[in-house]
Protein backbone atom coordinates (compact mmCIF):
# COMPACT_ATOMS: atom_id res chain seq x y z
CA UNK A 1 0.00 0.00 0.00
CA UNK A 2 1.19 3.65 -0.67
CA UNK A 3 3.02 5.07 2.69
CA UNK A 4 3.95 1.15 3.82
CA UNK A 5 7.64 0.76 4.60
CA UNK A 6 7.27 -2.72 3.48
CA UNK A 7 8.21 -3.31 -0.24
CA UNK A 8 8.30 -7.08 -0.71
CA UNK A 9 6.40 -10.20 1.29
CA UNK A 10 9.57 -11.95 2.21
CA UNK A 11 13.52 -12.12 2.30
CA UNK A 12 15.15 -14.07 -0.44
CA UNK A 13 15.98 -16.98 1.33
CA UNK A 14 18.92 -18.55 -1.16
CA UNK A 15 21.22 -15.61 -1.20
CA UNK A 16 20.76 -15.59 2.73
CA UNK A 17 22.08 -18.77 2.72
CA UNK A 18 25.40 -18.29 0.42
CA UNK A 19 26.04 -15.48 2.20
CA UNK A 20 26.01 -17.53 5.54
CA UNK A 21 28.67 -20.30 3.70
CA UNK A 22 30.92 -17.50 2.65
CA UNK A 23 34.26 -17.46 4.60
CA UNK A 24 34.01 -15.78 7.46
CA UNK A 25 36.68 -13.01 6.08
CA UNK A 26 34.68 -11.97 3.32
CA UNK A 27 32.81 -8.54 3.63
CA UNK A 28 29.57 -8.98 2.49
CA UNK A 29 26.67 -6.25 1.51
CA UNK A 30 23.02 -8.21 0.69
CA UNK A 31 21.12 -5.77 -1.71
CA UNK A 32 17.55 -7.12 -2.75
CA UNK A 33 16.06 -5.33 -5.95
CA UNK A 34 12.81 -5.80 -4.64
CA UNK A 35 13.23 -3.05 -1.43
CA UNK A 36 16.88 -1.39 -2.66
CA UNK A 37 17.89 -0.01 -5.64
CA UNK A 38 21.23 -0.99 -6.74
CA UNK A 39 23.50 1.77 -7.79
CA UNK A 40 26.69 1.71 -9.58
CA UNK A 41 28.45 2.61 -5.82
CA UNK A 42 27.30 -0.65 -4.64
CA UNK A 43 29.40 -2.56 -7.60
CA UNK A 44 31.93 -0.27 -8.20
CA UNK A 45 33.02 -1.47 -3.96
CA UNK A 46 32.96 -5.03 -4.78
CA UNK A 47 35.42 -7.67 -6.10
CA UNK A 48 32.72 -10.28 -6.44
CA UNK A 49 28.61 -9.27 -7.50
CA UNK A 50 26.95 -12.47 -6.73
CA UNK A 51 23.84 -12.70 -8.43
CA UNK A 52 20.46 -15.20 -7.69
CA UNK A 53 16.81 -14.82 -9.06
CA UNK A 54 14.25 -16.79 -10.79
CA UNK A 55 12.50 -16.87 -13.93
CA UNK A 56 10.84 -14.18 -13.04
CA UNK A 57 13.17 -11.82 -12.50
CA UNK A 58 15.48 -12.93 -15.45
CA UNK A 59 15.11 -9.11 -16.72
CA UNK A 60 16.58 -7.34 -13.49
CA UNK A 61 19.14 -9.95 -13.49
CA UNK A 62 20.56 -9.70 -16.78
CA UNK A 63 20.75 -6.10 -15.93
CA UNK A 64 22.79 -6.48 -12.57
CA UNK A 65 25.14 -8.35 -14.90
CA UNK A 66 25.56 -6.44 -17.52
CA UNK A 67 25.88 -3.14 -15.04
CA UNK A 68 28.72 -5.38 -13.35
CA UNK A 69 30.65 -6.42 -16.49
CA UNK A 70 30.28 -2.54 -17.89
CA UNK A 71 31.76 -1.79 -14.93
CA UNK A 72 34.61 -4.29 -14.95
CA UNK A 73 33.60 -6.79 -12.21
CA UNK A 74 33.67 -10.44 -11.84
CA UNK A 75 30.24 -11.96 -11.67
CA UNK A 76 28.74 -15.27 -10.95
CA UNK A 77 25.11 -16.34 -10.65
CA UNK A 78 23.45 -19.38 -8.86
CA UNK A 79 19.53 -20.50 -8.20
CA UNK A 80 16.80 -21.31 -10.14
CA UNK A 81 16.70 -19.30 -12.94
CA UNK A 82 20.48 -19.97 -14.22
CA UNK A 83 19.45 -24.20 -13.39
CA UNK A 84 16.55 -24.20 -15.64
CA UNK A 85 18.27 -21.85 -18.55
CA UNK A 86 22.19 -21.67 -18.26
CA UNK A 87 22.25 -20.84 -22.09
CA UNK A 88 21.20 -17.58 -21.53
CA UNK A 89 22.75 -16.46 -18.82
CA UNK A 90 27.16 -17.50 -19.61
CA UNK A 91 27.52 -15.36 -22.11
CA UNK A 92 26.65 -12.74 -19.41
CA UNK A 93 28.56 -13.63 -16.18
CA UNK A 94 31.63 -15.18 -15.74
CA UNK A 95 30.60 -18.15 -13.07
CA UNK A 96 27.43 -19.75 -13.21
CA UNK A 97 26.34 -22.70 -10.80
CA UNK A 98 23.53 -24.92 -11.87
CA UNK A 99 21.84 -27.08 -9.43
CA UNK A 100 21.91 -26.65 -4.92
CA UNK A 101 25.46 -25.50 -3.90
CA UNK A 102 25.43 -25.68 -0.22
CA UNK A 103 27.38 -28.71 0.28
CA UNK A 104 30.37 -27.46 -1.62
CA UNK A 105 30.35 -23.72 -2.06
CA UNK A 106 33.30 -23.49 -0.05
CA UNK A 107 34.94 -25.09 -2.22
CA UNK A 108 33.80 -22.59 -4.90
CA UNK A 109 34.86 -19.67 -2.87
CA UNK A 110 38.00 -21.38 -1.91
CA UNK A 111 39.12 -21.58 -5.69
CA UNK A 112 37.33 -18.02 -6.81
CA UNK A 113 39.74 -16.35 -4.12
CA UNK A 114 42.87 -18.17 -5.63
CA UNK A 115 41.61 -17.12 -9.64
CA UNK A 116 40.94 -20.78 -10.65
CA UNK A 117 37.18 -20.18 -10.69
CA UNK A 118 35.91 -22.58 -12.98
CA UNK A 119 33.53 -20.85 -15.96
CA UNK A 120 30.57 -23.71 -15.39
CA UNK A 121 30.05 -25.27 -12.20
CA UNK A 122 27.23 -27.90 -12.24
CA UNK A 123 26.13 -29.56 -9.04
CA UNK A 124 24.01 -32.61 -9.35
CA UNK A 125 24.10 -34.16 -5.66
CA UNK A 126 21.13 -32.54 -3.76
CA UNK A 127 22.63 -31.52 -0.60
CA UNK A 128 22.10 -32.58 2.85
CA UNK A 129 19.96 -29.68 4.15
CA UNK A 130 20.55 -30.68 7.71
CA UNK A 131 24.03 -28.70 6.92
CA UNK A 132 22.95 -26.06 5.67
CA UNK A 133 23.45 -22.80 8.05
CA UNK A 134 21.21 -20.24 9.36
CA UNK A 135 20.90 -17.59 6.71
CA UNK A 136 22.25 -14.66 7.14
CA UNK A 137 19.23 -12.66 8.50
CA UNK A 138 21.08 -9.79 10.02
CA UNK A 139 22.00 -8.53 6.21
CA UNK A 140 18.49 -7.58 6.17
CA UNK A 141 16.96 -4.31 6.06
CA UNK A 142 14.04 -6.23 8.30
CA UNK A 143 11.34 -2.88 8.36
CA UNK A 144 11.01 -3.53 4.36
CA UNK A 145 10.10 -7.09 4.29
CA UNK A 146 5.88 -7.56 5.51
CA UNK A 147 7.11 -11.10 6.70
CA UNK A 148 9.98 -13.06 7.84
CA UNK A 149 10.30 -17.00 6.11
CA UNK A 150 12.13 -19.80 7.43
CA UNK A 151 12.83 -22.80 4.96
CA UNK A 152 12.19 -25.98 5.82
CA UNK A 153 11.97 -28.43 3.01
CA UNK A 154 13.24 -28.98 0.25
CA UNK A 155 11.82 -31.15 -2.96
CA UNK A 156 8.20 -32.51 -3.50
CA UNK A 157 7.15 -36.04 -3.70
CA UNK A 158 4.45 -34.97 -6.13
CA UNK A 159 4.58 -35.14 -10.10
CA UNK A 160 2.18 -32.52 -11.18
CA UNK A 161 3.44 -31.39 -14.88
CA UNK A 162 3.93 -28.08 -15.10
CA UNK A 163 6.12 -27.74 -11.52
CA UNK A 164 9.67 -27.33 -12.03
CA UNK A 165 10.46 -28.16 -7.91
CA UNK A 166 11.03 -31.85 -8.49
CA UNK A 167 13.73 -31.34 -11.76
CA UNK A 168 15.51 -28.55 -9.97
CA UNK A 169 15.22 -29.79 -6.25
CA UNK A 170 14.07 -33.64 -6.57
CA UNK A 171 11.36 -35.49 -5.59
CA UNK A 172 12.27 -36.60 -2.19
CA UNK A 173 11.74 -33.98 0.63
CA UNK A 174 14.75 -33.14 2.04
CA UNK A 175 14.17 -31.58 5.50
CA UNK A 176 15.96 -29.16 8.09
CA UNK A 177 16.45 -30.90 11.56
CA UNK A 178 13.60 -28.74 14.07
CA UNK A 179 16.43 -27.49 16.02
CA UNK A 180 17.89 -25.96 12.72
CA UNK A 181 14.15 -24.10 12.39
CA UNK A 182 14.38 -23.86 16.32
CA UNK A 183 18.12 -21.80 15.78
CA UNK A 184 16.71 -20.16 12.61
CA UNK A 185 13.62 -18.90 14.48
CA UNK A 186 16.30 -17.68 17.43
CA UNK A 187 18.15 -15.86 15.05
CA UNK A 188 14.79 -14.01 14.26
CA UNK A 189 13.67 -13.42 17.27
CA UNK A 190 16.93 -11.65 18.65
CA UNK A 191 16.90 -9.54 15.41
CA UNK A 192 13.51 -7.85 16.61
CA UNK A 193 11.56 -10.29 14.08
CA UNK A 194 7.90 -10.71 16.18
CA UNK A 195 5.44 -11.31 13.34
CA UNK A 196 3.57 -13.14 10.77
CA UNK A 197 6.39 -15.94 9.04
CA UNK A 198 6.30 -17.81 6.13
CA UNK A 199 7.44 -21.49 6.67
CA UNK A 200 8.43 -23.18 3.77
CA UNK A 201 7.19 -25.67 2.87
CA UNK A 202 5.32 -28.35 4.48
CA UNK A 203 4.09 -30.62 2.43
CA UNK A 204 1.49 -33.59 3.29
CA UNK A 205 3.21 -35.93 1.41
CA UNK A 206 6.19 -35.74 3.91
CA UNK A 207 5.24 -38.27 7.31
CA UNK A 208 7.06 -37.12 10.83
CA UNK A 209 9.23 -34.60 9.97
CA UNK A 210 6.46 -32.30 9.94
CA UNK A 211 4.45 -32.92 12.62
CA UNK A 212 7.31 -33.27 14.50
CA UNK A 213 8.90 -29.91 13.86
CA UNK A 214 5.43 -28.58 15.14
CA UNK A 215 5.93 -30.58 18.19
CA UNK A 216 9.46 -29.14 19.07
CA UNK A 217 8.09 -25.60 18.23
CA UNK A 218 5.01 -26.14 20.41
CA UNK A 219 6.94 -27.65 23.18
CA UNK A 220 10.33 -25.89 23.09
CA UNK A 221 11.86 -22.25 24.02
CA UNK A 222 8.17 -21.38 24.08
CA UNK A 223 9.38 -17.78 24.70
CA UNK A 224 10.65 -17.33 21.35
CA UNK A 225 8.24 -19.40 19.27
CA UNK A 226 5.42 -17.57 21.25
CA UNK A 227 6.14 -14.13 19.31
CA UNK A 228 5.62 -15.55 15.67
CA UNK A 229 2.50 -16.89 14.16
CA UNK A 230 2.85 -18.95 11.06
CA UNK A 231 1.89 -19.80 7.17
CA UNK A 232 2.77 -21.67 4.84
CA UNK A 233 2.34 -24.42 2.02
CA UNK A 234 0.79 -27.32 1.48
CA UNK A 235 -1.06 -29.71 -0.69
CA UNK A 236 -5.08 -29.63 -0.44
CA UNK A 237 -4.56 -33.56 1.03
CA UNK A 238 -3.55 -32.26 4.25
CA UNK A 239 -6.83 -31.95 4.72
CA UNK A 240 -6.74 -35.77 5.42
CA UNK A 241 -4.85 -35.69 7.78
CA UNK A 242 -5.76 -34.00 11.04
CA UNK A 243 -3.11 -35.03 13.72
CA UNK A 244 -0.72 -32.94 11.58
CA UNK A 245 -3.60 -30.41 11.39
CA UNK A 246 -4.17 -29.98 14.69
CA UNK A 247 -0.11 -30.37 15.67
CA UNK A 248 0.37 -27.45 13.06
CA UNK A 249 -2.53 -25.46 15.08
CA UNK A 250 -0.93 -26.00 17.98
CA UNK A 251 2.30 -24.72 16.87
CA UNK A 252 0.38 -21.39 16.29
CA UNK A 253 0.08 -21.83 12.20
CA UNK A 254 -2.90 -19.79 11.35
CA UNK A 255 -2.95 -20.27 7.14
CA UNK A 256 -1.98 -22.65 4.32
CA UNK A 257 -1.82 -22.01 0.58
CA UNK A 258 -2.68 -24.84 -1.28
CA UNK A 259 -2.72 -25.33 -4.73
CA UNK A 260 -6.10 -26.04 -5.77
CA UNK A 261 -5.23 -25.36 -9.72
CA UNK A 262 -8.40 -26.55 -11.02
CA UNK A 263 -11.90 -27.18 -10.48
CA UNK A 264 -11.73 -29.63 -13.22
CA UNK A 265 -11.10 -33.36 -13.02
CA UNK A 266 -9.77 -33.75 -16.26
CA UNK A 267 -7.26 -30.60 -15.79
CA UNK A 268 -6.06 -32.45 -12.38
CA UNK A 269 -5.62 -35.60 -14.20
CA UNK A 270 -4.12 -34.12 -17.44
CA UNK A 271 -1.62 -32.56 -15.46
CA UNK A 272 -1.13 -35.60 -13.06
CA UNK A 273 -2.28 -33.48 -9.59
CA UNK A 274 -3.39 -36.62 -8.36
CA UNK A 275 -3.49 -35.69 -4.95
CA UNK A 276 -5.91 -32.95 -5.61
CA UNK A 277 -8.46 -36.11 -6.53
CA UNK A 278 -8.41 -38.12 -3.75
CA UNK A 279 -11.24 -36.20 -1.66
CA UNK A 280 -13.59 -33.24 -2.64
CA UNK A 281 -11.71 -30.02 -2.75
CA UNK A 282 -14.90 -27.85 -0.98
CA UNK A 283 -15.15 -30.38 1.65
CA UNK A 284 -11.21 -30.17 1.80
CA UNK A 285 -11.23 -26.57 2.44
CA UNK A 286 -14.49 -26.53 4.68
CA UNK A 287 -12.31 -29.29 7.12
CA UNK A 288 -9.36 -26.65 7.43
CA UNK A 289 -11.61 -23.83 8.24
CA UNK A 290 -13.32 -25.46 10.76
CA UNK A 291 -9.74 -27.11 12.40
CA UNK A 292 -8.31 -23.84 12.60
CA UNK A 293 -6.79 -23.29 9.45
CA UNK A 294 -7.32 -20.30 7.10
CA UNK A 295 -7.22 -21.07 3.41
CA UNK A 296 -5.79 -19.21 0.20
CA UNK A 297 -5.05 -20.72 -3.26
CA UNK A 298 -3.22 -21.03 -6.39
CA UNK A 299 -5.56 -21.44 -9.55
CA UNK A 300 -4.45 -22.32 -13.13
CA UNK A 301 -6.18 -21.58 -16.88
CA UNK A 302 -4.82 -23.02 -19.91
CA UNK A 303 -4.59 -26.55 -19.42
CA UNK A 304 -5.81 -28.35 -22.84
CA UNK A 305 -8.61 -29.78 -21.15
CA UNK A 306 -10.14 -26.66 -20.47
CA UNK A 307 -13.35 -25.96 -22.49
CA UNK A 308 -14.85 -22.52 -22.54
CA UNK A 309 -17.04 -22.90 -19.16
CA UNK A 310 -14.18 -22.85 -17.26
CA UNK A 311 -14.04 -19.47 -16.31
CA UNK A 312 -17.05 -19.55 -14.84
CA UNK A 313 -16.14 -22.59 -12.79
CA UNK A 314 -13.07 -21.84 -11.59
CA UNK A 315 -15.22 -17.64 -10.69
CA UNK A 316 -18.17 -20.42 -8.99
CA UNK A 317 -15.10 -22.31 -7.43
CA UNK A 318 -13.18 -19.23 -5.45
CA UNK A 319 -16.68 -17.80 -4.44
CA UNK A 320 -17.92 -21.29 -3.04
CA UNK A 321 -15.23 -21.69 -0.84
CA UNK A 322 -14.80 -18.03 -0.35
CA UNK A 323 -10.73 -17.53 -0.84
CA UNK A 324 -10.21 -14.10 -0.34
CA UNK A 325 -6.94 -14.59 -2.05
CA UNK A 326 -7.14 -16.68 -5.02
CA UNK A 327 -3.83 -16.01 -7.09
CA UNK A 328 -4.88 -16.69 -10.97
CA UNK A 329 -2.55 -17.85 -13.64
CA UNK A 330 -1.83 -18.87 -16.80
CA UNK A 331 0.04 -22.40 -17.09
CA UNK A 332 3.13 -22.05 -18.05
CA UNK A 333 5.26 -24.57 -19.14
CA UNK A 334 8.95 -23.79 -17.21
CA UNK A 335 11.83 -25.25 -18.76
CA UNK A 336 12.97 -28.13 -17.26
CA UNK A 337 9.16 -30.16 -16.74
CA UNK A 338 7.62 -32.93 -18.04
CA UNK A 339 4.88 -30.32 -19.66
CA UNK A 340 7.38 -28.13 -21.35
CA UNK A 341 8.84 -31.56 -23.13
CA UNK A 342 5.72 -32.51 -23.96
CA UNK A 343 4.81 -29.29 -25.82
CA UNK A 344 8.27 -29.22 -27.16
CA UNK A 345 7.46 -32.76 -28.78
CA UNK A 346 4.10 -31.42 -30.00
CA UNK A 347 5.83 -28.50 -31.40
CA UNK A 348 3.70 -25.99 -29.65
CA UNK A 349 6.79 -24.18 -27.42
CA UNK A 350 6.32 -20.19 -28.50
CA UNK A 351 8.04 -18.32 -26.01
CA UNK A 352 10.62 -17.97 -23.83
CA UNK A 353 9.35 -19.12 -20.20
CA UNK A 354 8.52 -15.64 -18.28
CA UNK A 355 7.21 -15.82 -14.70
CA UNK A 356 3.72 -15.46 -13.42
CA UNK A 357 0.95 -13.31 -14.90
CA UNK A 358 2.41 -13.58 -18.69
CA UNK A 359 0.78 -15.53 -20.82
CA UNK A 360 1.35 -18.81 -21.81
CA UNK A 361 4.50 -20.04 -23.47
CA UNK A 362 2.62 -22.64 -25.83
CA UNK A 363 -0.10 -23.02 -27.86
CA UNK A 364 -3.18 -23.70 -26.01
CA UNK A 365 -6.30 -25.68 -27.12
CA UNK A 366 -8.34 -22.53 -26.26
CA UNK A 367 -8.16 -19.96 -28.80
CA UNK A 368 -6.06 -17.01 -27.50
CA UNK A 369 -8.39 -13.87 -27.70
CA UNK A 370 -10.99 -16.67 -25.90
CA UNK A 371 -8.15 -17.80 -22.99
CA UNK A 372 -6.85 -14.21 -22.73
CA UNK A 373 -10.73 -12.34 -22.45
CA UNK A 374 -11.90 -15.31 -20.22
CA UNK A 375 -8.75 -14.70 -17.69
CA UNK A 376 -9.57 -11.14 -17.75
CA UNK A 377 -12.98 -11.29 -17.06
CA UNK A 378 -12.59 -13.94 -14.03
CA UNK A 379 -9.65 -11.76 -12.80
CA UNK A 380 -12.14 -8.59 -12.73
CA UNK A 381 -14.89 -10.37 -11.54
CA UNK A 382 -12.68 -12.09 -8.65
CA UNK A 383 -11.17 -8.76 -7.79
CA UNK A 384 -14.04 -6.13 -7.81
CA UNK A 385 -14.12 -4.39 -4.59
CA UNK A 386 -17.37 -6.17 -4.12
CA UNK A 387 -16.41 -9.79 -4.75
CA UNK A 388 -13.40 -9.42 -2.75
CA UNK A 389 -14.76 -7.80 0.37
CA UNK A 390 -17.49 -10.13 0.31
CA UNK A 391 -14.88 -13.26 0.13
CA UNK A 392 -13.14 -11.99 3.09
CA UNK A 393 -15.81 -11.59 5.47
CA UNK A 394 -17.57 -14.90 4.48
CA UNK A 395 -13.74 -16.61 5.17
CA UNK A 396 -13.43 -15.00 8.14
CA UNK A 397 -17.16 -16.23 8.80
CA UNK A 398 -16.26 -19.75 8.47
CA UNK A 399 -12.73 -19.92 9.81
CA UNK A 400 -12.80 -21.11 13.62
CA UNK A 401 -9.62 -20.54 15.08
CA UNK A 402 -8.61 -22.99 18.07
CA UNK A 403 -6.40 -21.00 20.12
CA UNK A 404 -3.65 -19.36 18.30
CA UNK A 405 -1.86 -15.91 18.77
CA UNK A 406 -1.74 -13.42 16.34
CA UNK A 407 1.47 -11.77 15.24
CA UNK A 408 3.11 -9.61 18.52
CA UNK A 409 1.42 -5.61 17.53
CA UNK A 410 4.35 -3.54 16.26
CA UNK A 411 3.23 -0.05 17.12
CA UNK A 412 4.56 2.13 14.28
CA UNK A 413 4.17 0.02 11.51
CA UNK A 414 0.61 -0.95 12.42
CA UNK A 415 0.07 2.86 12.50
CA UNK A 416 1.14 3.48 9.55
CA UNK A 417 -0.92 0.78 7.87
CA UNK A 418 -4.18 2.14 9.31
CA UNK A 419 -3.55 5.35 8.63
CA UNK A 420 -2.65 4.41 4.80
CA UNK A 421 -5.74 2.23 4.85
CA UNK A 422 -7.75 5.32 5.41
CA UNK A 423 -5.91 7.90 3.43
CA UNK A 424 -6.03 5.56 0.57
CA UNK A 425 -8.95 2.88 0.80
CA UNK A 426 -11.46 5.28 2.79
CA UNK A 427 -10.67 8.78 1.40
CA UNK A 428 -9.06 8.76 -2.35
CA UNK A 429 -10.54 4.91 -3.73
CA UNK A 430 -13.57 4.50 -5.86
CA UNK A 431 -14.51 1.79 -3.83
CA UNK A 432 -14.29 3.39 -0.40
CA UNK A 433 -18.10 3.24 -0.20
CA UNK A 434 -17.36 -0.89 -0.23
CA UNK A 435 -14.50 -0.44 2.28
CA UNK A 436 -16.53 1.34 4.70
CA UNK A 437 -19.18 -1.48 4.40
CA UNK A 438 -16.50 -4.09 5.44
CA UNK A 439 -14.87 -1.99 8.00
CA UNK A 440 -18.93 -1.84 9.93
CA UNK A 441 -18.93 -5.26 9.52
CA UNK A 442 -15.60 -6.10 11.08
CA UNK A 443 -17.18 -4.85 14.12
CA UNK A 444 -18.34 -8.62 14.88
CA UNK A 445 -14.46 -9.82 15.78
CA UNK A 446 -13.57 -6.88 17.69
CA UNK A 447 -13.42 -9.18 20.84
CA UNK A 448 -11.50 -11.89 18.61
CA UNK A 449 -8.13 -11.14 18.53
CA UNK A 450 -7.18 -13.82 15.80
CA UNK A 451 -10.30 -12.84 13.32
CA UNK A 452 -9.11 -8.51 14.37
CA UNK A 453 -6.10 -8.97 13.02
CA UNK A 454 -7.09 -11.33 9.77
CA UNK A 455 -10.00 -8.59 9.57
CA UNK A 456 -7.55 -5.86 9.05
CA UNK A 457 -4.94 -7.87 7.28
CA UNK A 458 -7.53 -8.41 4.66
CA UNK A 459 -9.26 -4.73 4.41
CA UNK A 460 -5.84 -2.96 3.82
CA UNK A 461 -4.38 -5.92 1.47
CA UNK A 462 -7.46 -5.22 -0.83
CA UNK A 463 -5.58 -1.96 -2.15
CA UNK A 464 -3.16 -3.90 -3.65
CA UNK A 465 -5.51 -6.74 -5.02
CA UNK A 466 -8.11 -4.50 -6.17
CA UNK A 467 -5.45 -2.06 -8.15
CA UNK A 468 -2.97 -4.72 -8.98
CA UNK A 469 -6.00 -7.12 -10.91
CA UNK A 470 -7.13 -3.85 -13.10
CA UNK A 471 -3.53 -3.21 -14.08
CA UNK A 472 -3.28 -7.20 -15.34
CA UNK A 473 -6.47 -6.69 -17.36
CA UNK A 474 -5.15 -3.22 -18.51
CA UNK A 475 -2.03 -5.37 -19.67
CA UNK A 476 -3.61 -8.44 -21.15
CA UNK A 477 -5.90 -6.37 -23.28
CA UNK A 478 -2.86 -4.56 -24.68
CA UNK A 479 -1.77 -7.94 -25.77
CA UNK A 480 -5.20 -8.95 -26.50
CA UNK A 481 -5.21 -5.66 -29.36
CA UNK A 482 -2.09 -6.97 -30.50
CA UNK A 483 -2.86 -9.91 -31.27
CA UNK A 484 -5.89 -8.97 -33.29
CA UNK A 485 -4.56 -6.25 -35.04
CA UNK A 486 -1.21 -8.11 -36.35
CA UNK A 487 1.22 -7.17 -34.25
CA UNK A 488 1.41 -10.16 -32.25
CA UNK A 489 1.02 -14.00 -33.28
CA UNK A 490 0.63 -16.29 -30.34
CA UNK A 491 0.62 -19.07 -32.22
CA UNK A 492 4.37 -18.46 -33.89
CA UNK A 493 6.06 -15.90 -31.05
CA UNK A 494 9.39 -16.98 -30.13
CA UNK A 495 8.99 -20.10 -32.06
CA UNK A 496 11.98 -22.40 -32.47
CA UNK A 497 13.85 -20.69 -29.43
CA UNK A 498 16.26 -23.68 -27.71
CA UNK A 499 17.32 -21.82 -25.03
CA UNK A 500 15.71 -24.09 -22.62
CA UNK A 501 17.63 -27.24 -24.06
CA UNK A 502 20.35 -28.99 -21.50
CA UNK A 503 23.92 -27.34 -22.61
CA UNK A 504 26.20 -29.53 -20.95
CA UNK A 505 27.86 -32.90 -20.10
CA UNK A 506 29.20 -33.07 -17.05
CA UNK A 507 30.40 -35.37 -14.06
CA UNK A 508 30.94 -33.30 -10.95
CA UNK A 509 32.64 -29.99 -11.76
CA UNK A 510 34.28 -31.00 -14.55
CA UNK A 511 31.88 -29.04 -17.06
CA UNK A 512 32.10 -29.46 -20.70
CA UNK A 513 30.49 -27.14 -22.73
CA UNK A 514 28.94 -28.86 -25.91
CA UNK A 515 26.97 -26.18 -27.50
CA UNK A 516 28.96 -23.51 -30.21
CA UNK A 517 26.76 -20.40 -28.19
CA UNK A 518 28.60 -21.57 -24.96
CA UNK A 519 31.92 -22.30 -26.48
CA UNK A 520 32.96 -18.90 -27.42
CA UNK A 521 33.08 -18.19 -23.12
CA UNK A 522 35.74 -20.61 -22.04
CA UNK A 523 37.08 -20.74 -18.52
Amino acid sequence: MPGAKERSAVPPLGLLTIAALCPKSWTIRFIDEQVEEVRDEHVREAELVMVSGMQVQKDSIKKVLLRARALGKRTIIGGPYVSSEPDSVLPLADHIVIGEPDAVFRRIAAELECGTGQRVYVVDEKPDVTCTPVPRFDLLKMDRYATMAVQFSRGCPFQCEFCDIISLYGRTPRTKQPEQVLAELESLFKLGASRCLWWTTISSGIRNEPWNCCTVCRGGRSHTISHFSFFTEASIDLAQRPALVDAMVKANFFGVFVGIESPSPESLKETKKFQNLRADPIESIKFLNAHGLWVSGGFIIGFDSDKEDIFERQREFVERTAIPWAMLAFLQAPPTTPLYRRMQQEGRITDDFSGNFNLPNFRTMLPFPVLVEGFSETLRSLYGASSYFNRCFHSLSRWTPQGQKPPALQLLPAARMLLSALWYQGICSDYRSEWWKSVYEARRWIRDPMKRWMALLLLASGHHFIHHSRKVVSQLHAELRKAISGQLDPATAGAGNEAMRPAYNHDGFEAAVKTPRCSEYPA
